[in-house]
């Protein structure tokens, strides 16, 4: 029996997915991660939970859930925890859009939005950004009666740029009931915009906004992978119904906990990384590089038709950025993540050296 012939027409559309490179003793600027190790009170909470590994986590993280809601001034029953944000999404296609309906996303951006719809067999309709923003307007345009959610990355992986709240409440004026607006703001710790704006608030106004955040970037703990969603307790409680029963094991929930209780003390390096993004991407445009201001802990670095390869040109320096090929761009661009200020003064002159030769 061929096996492929049993696969669903749309799974075999998907390819395997790419991670960021990882060698050692490179520099690795490719996934977005915080360069920081966690902070030691978060090893320590994992360290002691080790113990009990022998038991179940708690279904539905109830702890962490409870925290969060004090962070975030919810009640409880607003709060969802999934495994890594990723997961989130995933049930959330999966529970909201019916075969027939569709997905509205940008393009490019974060990789799941394409293709958890076709995992599930309904379709995505990528749309593609301008001048590296988030195109609300043709978004718009490509939703029709079958539109049930649209993804808004906010700032926008890959290309660093974000949505002010004078545009998001434009596009959500006279925007259909019927569709979830989900609001992805993995990079919300590293936004300095003071037009950036607040989903939580927009969610009193309409109950189909869903906010997504997650503990991989600003908390250190992107290997533990705990992502959660803020929503209407109908929401919530759906996504409840499609979880696996203990989808965030032990170690996640412990580490998540104290990331919580020690955020404050580490709020210093999302000022570092600040600081950082501008400093390297003043470097770039410098040099004559298309980089876009940043609202996240990355740079978008486009080439347009230049025959230079920098992922390879960084990597015969030691340093590793990733490709955007498989992100849905459709120019020679790059996403540099930033690192320390040691591995950004390395990042800068290898930038001097390759891009002053082309």
């Amino acid at each position: 029996m061929n096996i492929e012939d049993l696969v669903r027409p749309s799974i075999k559309k998907i390819h395997i997915y790419e991670p960021g490179q990882e060698k050692e003793g490179y520099i690795k600027l490719a996934s977005n991660e915080n360069p920081h190790a966690p902070h030691p009170r978060v090893v320590e909470a994992v360290v002691a939970e080790l113990a009990r590994a022998n038991r179940y986590p708690l279904s539905g993280s109830p702890e962490l859930v409870r925290a969060l809601a004090r962070r975030h001034g919810v009640e409880t029953g607003e709060v969802m925890v999934g495994n890594g944000s990723n997961e989130i999404i995933d049930l959330l296609v999966r529970a909201f859009v019916q075969p027939g309906q569709n997905v509205v996303f940008p393009a490019p951006s974060f990789i799941v939005y394409a293709l958890i719809p076709l995992i599930c067999g309904v379709e995505g309709r990528g749309v593609l950004c301008k001048d590296y923003r988030l195109d609300l307007a043709a978004m718009r345009a490509a939703m029709d009666a079958q539109t049930r959610m649209v993804f808004v990355c906010n700032p926008n992986n890959p290309t660093s740029t974000y949505v002010t709240a004078a545009q998001l409440d434009a596009f959500l004026d006279g925007l259909p009931e019927n569709v979830l607006v989900v609001m992805d703001e993995a990079y919300v710790d590293y936004v300095d915009a003071a037009d950036y704006p607040d989903s939580l608030a927009l969610r009193r106004q309409r109950n189909t906004v869903v906010t997504l955040r997650t503990f991989s970037k600003f908390h250190s703990i992107a290997g533990l992978r705990v992502g959660y969603a803020i929503a209407d307790p109908a929401v919530v409680d759906v996504l409840h119904r499609v979880r696996q029963p203990f989808n965030v094991n032990r170690l996640a929930q412990a580490a998540a906990l104290a990331a919580l209780g020690v955020a404050d003390e580490i709020r210093p390096r999302a000022r570092e990384v600040i600081a950082e993004r501008g400093r390297v991407g003043a470097v770039l445009r410098e040099l004559g590089v298309a980089c876009p201001p940043s609202q996240t802990n990355f740079l978008f670095v486009d080439l347009g038709e230049s025959p230079l390869d920098l992922h390879g040109a960084l990597y015969a320096a030691g340093i590793i950025v990733r490709r955007m090929g498989q992100f849905g761009s459709t120019t020679n661009s790059y996403r540099v993540s930033l690192g320390t200020r040691a591995e950004n003064d390395r990042l800068i002159a290898a930038l001097r050296e390759v891009l002053g030769r082309t």
